[in-house]
């Protein structure tokens, strides 16, 4: 056939099929057709397109890819970096500097923008590097029949990318559907969906010569339809490619908009406010007491220095690299785990995230098959059905060709091996084999019974040999009720043909659990947070499966009863721990946008295409170590080997970050506003400014500085692990800040009073200079007290790390010792007579014990609130 003997129905993906509905409306047509039909409407043949024909599909379809959400480029990256409001503020001050002439200031302000910037920018990149290298390892390539002209088709291998509808490839046990598929062929064909379905068993496929006379309830369960992101168990194929790109199911969960973006994470949110509000206080606080002071001393050219200053002193300026820096330690330390993390802000929300969604099928089991044992017919405990069920099996795997064995047959060979079934007696010799058959979906051999008799021996789906045998009435009874328990049963079979068998009994089959799972979920509730299983697979399954690890749960919700919900109802189901069966792609999603939408911060763990919208709705999409490409292209966390055992540390590690960034914003914000409060009482009350505008800089630069200690210092809690998820809550913050503002702003005032009468009969320049030196040491010592004081504020640790001590320590140091060095002359310090230390010891000491007695306080208040909400 030329291109142009056939009108091509318009196809998903194609410039032409983009106004269907969607990949199911537009493979309808095709999917119903018999295989003549469909190879005419797709101008194939069963020899492949020639080069000519495709190369120019691949023109008018596009590359058989599935575009992942971009990665952002380093232009974006550093855009998205500037664009935090905190780094624009402390911009903003930069440029002011600048224009009253305070080149220093500005330079210094510069530098920590930049400093911040390329903290956040380079651990995102190693991130991206590292996931990079993790898709390079994705399989690439697909056996394809091309020719050229009239020549004979050659079977080649090519990119996956270049597959164009109307290929006609090849496939074998191991491979991966490249495309949505029409099976042209099909011997003992079984295909894994269960990335696309949840469904954990293998699902057999066909080709008939005309499909089924009415559609499927989904079309996963076409017999002759095979789909991107699946996987070949058994057999072989050829088949034609119906749909490439984003027109096949694959593609679409990936297309935009099917749900919504996260927004910022709770620590960028906790910052964003924090930066708001002190924005806000300056441009009311700064401009009234320039006002007051110009209606009390006049105008003077000095005011405009002593504003910069005030908003200088209220501007924590390491604020963006020490929020940075924790949270990049604690994206080191997963890494070093294992755990690759996408960006900087999702640390944040693994502290923040109190309801985990789970997947089923590849996460918390390993979608291998495990054998229990064998019962007899009336359900006790026998081994032989096993034996029979592995010398079957055993015939089986002689005669498969290579690469074509069934897992199965292996699991049973293996377990009966293991319970020493086949040890100190000679097995029979199997004669003809019956592979088996996914249409009848059992197989069997033949075996010598003595010199002249033969023994046929099956084993299958229950339903499949019981309907050929003389069973017991209750043995589909049986079957029934060990589904009900998670336990999948292959009724064994034996007899001299198909027509006379006779029930030997039953091999006991489950999905075997992800090992460790069981610990790692008790890990997760244990630490506050709320497990829910989302799964396409049979509820039974599900819940034996949540049995076995572990998961209190008393109710089961079908993916077809979301709709009757309202979302207040499944919001409070799904974070009860209920469990989800049946549920498809978008049902997923729904749950976790719901759980969202009630004021949770949600986590959900997958592995497969069908988990890609729920990853995507969720503040924190994790993906396991065996996921499909899309799973990860979506995710927000890669799991490393150990899988869901990596669940418990990660979270810790976001708690233990958030935890962190509360201490420093506590600490940094009460320190900062009373600072400022200071600045502000002292501009009216003060014939001179307390402090330059870069003695402040200088002064907040050192305070900082020593708070970077956090992030290599322990958690301020006893152990991040138990403690519950960890939030920036703002209204505590600002309370706080306040309280313990107004404490360092009066051991300040108090200062100001008393240096007032040691710098009386001084100079004016030398009065104002050792009053510039008492309050930069005050201040850095009673900040340096600050540190160890209320970093562990919330915890029952009473002995802060040893970082924080050094750098407490060194802070105190620098306070006392820079103003007597060369530089504190050049800063504008002046030494201070021996009559002032005394003055200035004292008033350290007030505010150390106002310090001491209001962190007590604090600490019983908030246990009291903290008992309130949980009552």
């Amino acid at each position: 056939m030329s291109d142009g003997g056939a009108r091509l129905l318009p196809l998903p993906g194609s410039r032409a099929g983009r106004g269907a509905s969607g990949p199911v409306a537009a493979l309808g047509s095709p999917a119903r057709l018999s295989r003549l039909q469909v190879l005419r409407a797709l101008d194939s043949t069963p020899r492949g397109l020639t080069e000519a024909q495709a190369e120019q599909r691949l023109v008018d379809h596009g590359d058989n890819t599935v575009l992942p959400p971009p990665e952002p480029g380093r232009t974006r990256r550093l855009r998205t970096a500037l664009g935090d409001p905190f780094t624009a503020l402390l911009t903003g001050l930069a440029a002011v500097c600048a224009l009253i002439g305070s080149w220093g200031s500005a330079a210094i302000l510069a530098v920590l923008v930049g400093a911040a910037c390329a903290l956040r920018l380079a651990d995102e990149h190693r991130s991206a590097a590292a996931l990079a290298e993790l898709r390079a390892l994705l399989p690439s390539t697909a056996t394809v029949l091309r020719r050229a002209g009239t020549a004979e088709p050659l079977a080649r291998e090519l990119p996956v990318e270049q597959l164009v509808p109307g290929d006609v490839v090849r496939l074998a046990a191991g491979d991966a559907v490249p495309a949505d598929l029409r099976l042209l062929r099909a011997e003992g064909l079984t295909v894994d969906q269960s990335a696309l379905t949840g469904e954990s068993e293998p699902t057999p496929r066909s080709a008939p010569d005309l499909p089924p006379s009415g559609p499927a309830d989904s079309p996963f369960d076409e017999p002759h339809l095979c789909f991107t992101g699946s996987t070949v168990v058994t057999g072989s194929a050829t088949a034609l490619v119906l749909a490439t790109g984003a027109g096949t199911r694959f593609g679409a969960a990936h297309r935009p908009g099917g749900a919504p973006a996260p927004g910022r994470s709770a620590v960028e949110r906790g910052v964003r406010r924090a930066v708001r509000a002190l924005v806000l206080f300056m441009v009311a606080a700064v401009p009234a007491t320039v006002l007051a002071d110009t209606l009390l001393h006049g105008w003077s050219r000095g005011l405009l220095p002593f504003a910069v200053a005030a908003a200088v002193g209220l501007t924590p300026e390491l604020l963006p690299v020490v929020v940075s820096s924790v949270l990049a330690g604690g994206s080191a330390g997963l890494r070093r785990r294992g755990v690759l993390v996408r960006r900087l802000p999702v640390i944040g929300e693994l502290g923040a995230l109190d309801v985990l969604c789970l997947d089923k099928t590849g996460t918390l089991t390993s979608g291998e098959t495990e054998v229990l044992g064998g019962l007899d017919p009336a359900g006790e405990p026998d081994p032989e059905p096993l034996r029979w069920a592995a010398l079957v099996a055993e015939a089986a795997l002689l005669v498969a060709e290579p690469g074509l064995a069934d897992p199965l047959d292996e699991a049973l060979l293996v377990a009966a091996d293991t319970a020493g079934l086949l040890d100190g007696t000679e097995p029979p010799g199997a004669g003809e084999v019956l592979p088996f058959d996914p249409v009848r979906r059992t197989g069997g051999a033949v075996f010598a019974d003595g010199p002249l008799r033969r023994r046929l021996v099956v084993k299958g789906a229950p339903e499949e040999v019981l309907a050929r045998c003389a069973a017991p009435d209750d043995a589909l009874a049986l079957v029934a009720e060990r589904a009900g328990r998670g336990l999948r049963l292959l009724a064994v079979a034996e007899g001299p043909d198909e027509a006379g068998l006779r029930l030997l009994g039953f091999v006991v089959l489950r999905d075997r659990p992800v090992d460790g799972a069981d610990l790692a979920l008790a890990e997760l509730a244990a630490a506050g947070t709320a497990l829910t299983v989302l799964t396409g697979d049979h509820p039974a399954t599900a819940l034996r499966l949540c049995e076995l690890l572990g998961l209190a749960t008393d109710r089961v919700v079908l993916g077809g009863e979301l709709a009757g919900l309202t979302e207040q109802e499944l919001a409070a189901a799904a974070g009860g721990g209920a469990v989800f069966a049946r549920c498809d792609p978008e049902q997923k999603a729904a749950v976790v946008r719901a759980l969202r939408r009630a004021g949770h911060t949600v986590g959900f763990l997958g592995d497969g295409v069908n988990d890609v919208p729920a990853l995507r709705a969720a503040d924190v999409g994790f993906a396991t170590p065996g996921a499909v490409g899309a799973a990860r292209a979506w995710a927000d966390v890669q799991l490393g080997g150990a899988g869901p055992g990596q669940l418990g540390p990660s979270l810790a590690a976001g708690r233990e970050a958030v935890a962190r960034v509360a201490a420093y914003l506590r600490i940094a914000l009460s320190c900062n506003l009373g600072n400022a409060l200071s600045m502000l009482a002292g501009g009216v009350l003060l014939p001179f400014l307390p402090m330059l505008p870069a003695q402040v800089l200088l002064q907040n630069i050192f305070f900082d500085a020593a708070q970077l200690s956090f992030a290599v210092s322990g958690p301020p809690m006893l152990d991040g692990r138990g403690t519950g998820p960890v939030r920036l809550r703002w209204g505590a913050l600002a309370a706080f800040s306040v309280v313990f503002g107004l404490l360092n702003s009066l051991s300040d005032i108090a200062l100001f009073v008393a240096m007032r009468w040691v710098t009386d009969g001084f100079a004016g320049r030398s009065a104002e200079g050792m009053f510039h030196t008492a309050w930069f040491a005050e201040n850095l010592v009673t900040q340096a007290l600050a540190l160890p004081v209320l970093y562990g504020l919330a915890s029952v640790r009473r002995r802060p790390p040893r970082p924080v001590w050094v750098a407490a320590l060194a802070l105190a140091l620098v306070g006392v010792l820079l103003p007597l060095l060369p530089l504190g002359g050049l800063l504008g310090f002046e030494g201070l007579p021996a009559v002032a230390y005394g003055p200035l010891a004292l008033v350290v000491l007030f505010y150390l014990a106002m310090l001491l007695a209001a962190r007590g306080l604090w600490r019983r208040l908030a246990a009291r609130d903290r008992r309130r909400r949980r009552g």
